[in-house]
């Protein structure tokens, strides 16, 4: 019977310590889900707020590339680049108040330079400021899932 115990708690035991902990990624969170049995795999401070960062350069370059497509705006548009586009910090293509740029050159700026002004002068052409963008851009958002 001893034997017995002992085979099964190190059966057990092996089989407890087979599972590995979750590696360090060194990151601040992650989330790793798996669709189709809707299951969260691993995670690490997955409930922490994070900045967006690019996340909404995509989102804006989805939006615009939808507003080109049906028409809405086209790439040879010139907008006139406004005073808070001009003075959006961070990562910028540098364009100067009062200028006006083409699309398709606000949208490389956008998305080669991250350029925030590139952003904010799409967002504004687009949707006549960065509010009314924003509720635009959730829109689509909930569109996708």
């Amino acid at each position: 019977m001893n034997k017995i115990t002992f085979t099964f708690l190190a059966f057990i035991s092996i089989n407890v310590s087979a599972i590995p902990n979750p590696p360090d990624l060194g990151v601040g969170s992650y989330i790793l889900y798996e669709p189709n049995t809707n299951k969260v795999l691993v995670s690490f401070n997955s409930d922490a707020p994070v900045e967006p960062a690019s996340l909404t350069k995509l989102m804006t370059s989805y939006v615009v590339a939808d507003y080109i497509k049906e028409d809405f705006i086209d790439i040879t548009d010139t907008p006139k680049i406004s005073v808070k586009a001009w003075k959006t910090e961070g990562s910028r293509m540098f364009i100067r108040e009062g200028t006006e740029v083409l699309v398709s050159d606000l949208i490389k700026g956008m998305i080669i330079q991250s350029g925030n002004d590139a952003s904010v002068a799409l967002a504004e052409h687009v949707a006549g400021n960065e509010e009314n963008f924003v509720y635009l851009m959730n829109e689509y958002a909930s569109e996708l899932g």
